[in-house]
Parts: C-alpha cells; sequence; structure tokens
C-alpha cells in the first residue's frame, strides 16, 4: 500500500492520549501508523498494528518495516505503563522491567530504525510523551518516575546527536490528565485530590491541550525546538 500522505509511528494511539493525538494528527492530514495492544476505534487514515510493546523482536521488526516508507517524518512514543504503587522494597523485579520496558526500551527499539532514513533526508521529529514525573518524584511511584526521568534523558542526548541532521528530538510533560491511566491513580487514597490541591489551575488537564502540543512540536515550524521538555500540566512543576 502507498501512502501520499506524511506518515507518524505511534505508540499507545489506543489510549486516552494517544487516541487525541491520533485524531489531531489525521485532522492535520496524516496518515498514523498505531502500535499498541489494545485495538483502537478505526478512524479513516490510521493503520492499526497490534503489538505488545514488550515483544522487543516483532516490535523491531515491526519499525524496520516501516522505516522504508519513504514519507515517514515523526515518531511519537505515547505508550506509557504507571506500573505497581508501591514503596521501592515491595516491587518485583519483573515489575521494574515492565514498567522500563514499556516507557522506554521499546522507544530504543523503535527509534533506533528510523534516524538513519530521517539523516538521509534531513527531516525527523521524535516526541515522547513523559509526565510531570519526569521532573519531581512522587510516593510510591519510584518506577514510573524514574523511567519518565531516563526517557527525558534519553530525548536530551539524541537532541545533541542528531540534531544536526534535521532531526529533532523533545518531550511533553503532561500532569494529571483526564484518562484511564490518570484514573488508575485514584488507587492512592485522596491522590486526585492532593495533585488538584497543588495545581494552581484546579483542574485536570483535557487529552486534546497534550495533542495540540505535540501537533506543533511535529511540525516543520518548530524546527529551533530541540531537546526541550514541555510541561503542560497546569502549573503543576512551576510552584
Amino acid at each position: 500500500m502507498t501512502i501520499d500522505k506524511e506518515i507518524v509511528v505511534l505508540t499507545g494511539g489506543s489510549g486516552g492520549i494517544g487516541s487525541a493525538i491520533s485524531k489531531a494528527l489525521i485532522a492535520a492530514n496524516y496518515h498514523v501508523y498505531n502500535l499498541d495492544i489494545d485495538s483502537p476505534s478505526p478512524m479513516k487514515n490510521e493503520t492499526y498494528y497490534p503489538v505488545d510493546l514488550l515483544d522487543f523482536d516483532k516490535l523491531d521488526k515491526v519499525s524496520r518495516s516501516l522505516s522504508e516508507e519513504k514519507n515517514l517524518v515523526g515518531f511519537i512514543h505515547c505508550a506509557g505503563y504507571g506500573g505497581p504503587f508501591r514503596e521501592l522494597p515491595d516491587i518485583g523485579e519483573d515489575q521494574w522491567d515492565k514498567v522500563f520496558g514499556i516507557n522506554i526500551k521499546s522507544a530504543y527499539v523503535i527509534l533506533k530504525n528510523f534516524l538513519s532514513p530521517w539523516k538521509e533526508k534531513n527531516f525527523g521529529r521524535f516526541i515522547s510523551i513523559a509526565s510531570s514525573q519526569s521532573i519531581v518524584g512522587a510516593k510510591l511511584s519510584v518506577t514510573y518516575s524514574a523511567s519518565k526521568h531516563a526517557l527525558v534523558g534519553m530525548v536530551k542526548s539524541l537532541a545533541d546527536e542528531w540534531g544536526e541532521y534535521g532531526i529533532t528530538s523533545n518531550a511533553v510533560s503532561p500532569g494529571y490528565v483526564d484518562t484511564k491511566m490518570g484514573i488508575q491513580d485514584d488507587k492512592v487514597d485522596g491522590h486526585l485530590e492532593k495533585v488538584l490541591s497543588i495545581t494552581p489551575v484546579k483542574r485536570v488537564a483535557r487529552p486534546d491541550e497534550i495533542a495540540r502540543v505535540v501537533l506543533f512540536l511535529l511540525s516543520k515550524e518548530s524546527g529551533y525546538i530541540n531537546g526541550a521538555n514541555w510541561t503542560v500540566d497546569g502549573g503543576l512543576t512551576s510552584i
């Protein structure tokens, strides 16, 4: 199948933030390749690849195939896993590996296949959805926070390595967002109330508010933005 539109690979495109990003991309005339274990609601100009992001061999095979798409211009790593809300001694090694596998290793497995083709065309965009916890920590969230700090570190190093080739790497760090993953945080007693009490705008974000920032960072107009971590958290990390 030949696709004339510019193509973006998106992980986690079936989730709350991911589906909002996919809709925004499609509205902006991109074609989206959605890599996710969960099937999305069917959308025109979105191709769904059912893949477990912890199946690194399959992920490598799929991304190598996608790297041959001449119109591939961007990779958005939106997939994320919160992990167990426990203190460090109570976190199993398998749980730690799952969080880091989904949140950062899967991005490495995919992105390594895209960089050389982007270098040849002197253009590429890598955008990772991090978190306010890439800036601050939180009790009972050591695995998630550590993985998101690592993801931002990856973005900053890639910015230095590949910026001269027209390839920019940036992170977007939402605060509390109205999604299923955000709701899971309510398992921690009073978590939402505590977050809202220290968020200056006194509300959670809508997924489309995150999507609009991603859309700008994907554009040619954002070419001088590289190695940045954009917070979209209602001021949560500014105080």
